[in-house]
């Protein structure tokens, strides 16, 4: 198994560079046998091909993030893209990150993490229906309700949930694995470009690049922030066929705790 790779600038321009190339060919835009050259992009950059050779072999300081916004526009990088590479380069002040998490923090304990559920959060779980769950930035449960536990039911605080994504269990019980896992795996790519330098953020990711699936996954370079408002994951619960969607918030607290909240709709 190689070992974990961690995203940078210049490795993610160059996959972008190559995705566009592919992407012209495919319009009849450039003839089969030729590419989008270094030479090429960095003159629709305006800027020089050795400049350009720089960036993409992490040989350079911070890079402009005007250059940095011809290239994404050279590219047709889209605005999750646009985001990941200012987060790359540094620029990630004007997106908001994990609300009580500065770039620069470790993640507390999670005993810390714990300890903060609230009489409130209690009261919530108890008297919903729904699935309701707490969790921490890295995916790794805090706490839930009943009916949480019933859906799944080996799931327990500390676990981390894209962990339990790729294993035997949740490919029985999740009907849509490939398509809500490939989100997870964008989104984990997107945490990284925020936080990676932490070391938080690079125990999960060791965590999670064990799994040969996790890093065909990864391999795709695909990134968001958020899974659409409109994605289900279809589930098998107890021998019956669900959709469910889950809406997320990012608490108001002084720790960054996310709150999920999610129903059963039948699909047969």
């Amino acid at each position: 198994m190689r070992e974990p790779e961690n995203p940078t600038l210049g490795r993610y321009l160059a996959f972008l560079r190559q995705r566009e190339e592919h992407r012209r060919r495919e319009a009849g835009l450039l003839p089969a046998n030729r590419k989008l050259s270094r030479e090429k992009a960095a003159a629709e950059a305006h800027i020089t091909a050795s400049y350009l050779t720089k960036v993409e072999r992490d040989e350079v300081g911070q890079v402009d993030v005007g250059i940095l916004r011809l290239l994404a526009s050279t590219y047709h990088a889209d605005e999750d893209e646009w985001r990941y590479v200012c987060d790359l380069a540094g620029y990630a002040s004007p997106y908001p990150g994990l609300a009580g998490l500065d770039s620069t923090m470790e993640m507390p304990p999670l005993e810390t993490f714990l300890e903060a559920v609230s009489p409130i959060m209690r009261t919530e779980m108890e008297e919903a229906d729904d699935l309701v769950s707490f969790y921490a930035p890295q995916r790794r449960l805090i706490a839930a309700n009943r009916a949480y536990y019933d859906t799944f039911p080996t799931h327990r605080p500390g676990i981390y949930m894209m962990e339990w994504s790729f294993t035997e269990e949740a490919r029985e019980v999740m009907i849509n694995w490939e398509d809500q896992v490939r989100q997870g795996v964008a989104i984990h790519r997107g945490m990284m470009g925020r936080y990676g330098h932490t070391e938080w953020a690079q125990e999960s990711h060791r965590r999670l690049w064990q799994f040969p699936e996790f890093r065909r996954l990864w391999d795709a370079q695909h990134v968001i922030y958020a899974r659409p408002m409109s994605n289900e994951a279809h589930l098998n619960v107890a021998g019956k066929r669900y959709a469910m969607i889950m809406e997320n918030w990012q608490m108001q607290h002084h720790l960054p705790i996310v709150r999920s909240r999610g129903r059963l709709r039948p699909l047969d």
